[in-house]
């Protein structure tokens, strides 16, 4: 599927694009950061569970990073 088919859609976001779009991950990033643009522009909405909240939290609270974390959790809330 090609994202600009995705027009009122709902999109499962799992954990692996999402962490590799909050780390600014070489390979992936400028796709997903056209797919974030899109949903920030309404195009379609996200979904996800609270599985993959718990599993974006896991690093930066291992690493103390509590504004980090709270920052990710107020933006997937959000949602």
């Amino acid at each position: 599927m090609v994202i600009e088919n995705l027009k009122d859609a709902i999109v499962f976001l799992d954990t692996a694009p999402l962490i590799y779009f909050i780390e600014g991950h070489s390979e992936f990033h400028d796709k997903l950061e056209k797919l974030f643009r899109l949903n920030d522009e309404n195009h379609f909405k996200f979904i996800t569970s609270a599985i993959t909240l718990l599993e974006v939290l896991v690093k930066p609270l291992k690493d103390g990073e509590t504004i980090i974390a709270n920052s990710i959790k107020q933006f997937l809330q959000m949602q």
